[in-house]
């Protein structure tokens, strides 16, 4: 059994080299669409986008644990279980949230302005609507709640465990799809 588990090779470079790609596609794919949300006429139709946001993020984020399968798989010419490769998409799911993360703060110091600007276009989308003044201003008041909540240590946290929660799921359903596809043991 020792010489088993000595023998297999460690796959954490590549949870953290499909970690990193992930990470870098979807904060590219979410600043061009919140810099999109953020320049566009307030409307229907921009409601609408900002709720493809997290979908379109996350169906270019579950590609972490293919990637980081096919990697594990062909650096080391081996095969192994699908149960290994949804391990290692399910690491890379999570490693990818973190460092999506850390990179949407580093853009926030660059540009603090995005996230009001987006928030201040929905506001205006939603005051654009018809619907009854009350439930507009209840809309809009708990929109600009929960804006300033993400803005928080707390909402910071809470935001990175939601994508870490989401991303480790997918990606473990992609990482099995990888081990089937790169690295499925030849059946006899």
């Amino acid at each position: 059994m020792d010489d088993q588990l000595q023998e297999t090779p460690n796959y954490w470079n590549s949870v953290f080299i499909g970690a990193f790609i992930v990470a870098i596609a979807t904060t590219i794919v979410g600043l061009i669409m919140l810099y999109y949300l953020a320049g566009a006429e307030p409307s229907m139709s921009m409601m609408i986008m900002s709720g493809l946001l997290v979908p379109v993020t996350c169906l270019v984020g579950m590609f972490g644990g293919i990637i980081a399968v096919r990697h594990y798989a062909k650096t080391f010419d081996i095969t192994f279980k699908m149960g290994t490769g949804a391990l290692i998409g399910l690491f890379t799911g999570i490693a990818a949230a973190l460092i999506s993360g850390i990179l949407g703060q580093l853009w926030n110091m660059i540009d603090p302005a995005l996230m009001d600007n987006f928030s201040n276009n929905m506001i205006s989308a939603f005051e654009n609507m018809d619907m009854p003044a009350a439930q507009r201003e209840e809309t809009i008041s708990r929109m600009m709640e929960n804006m300033e909540a993400q803005k928080a240590i707390g909402g910071i946290i809470k935001g990175v465990l939601i994508n870490a929660v989401v991303l480790g799921v997918v990606n473990a359903i992609s990482g099995m799809i990888g081990a089937k596809i790169f690295a499925a043991p030849d059946e006899e």
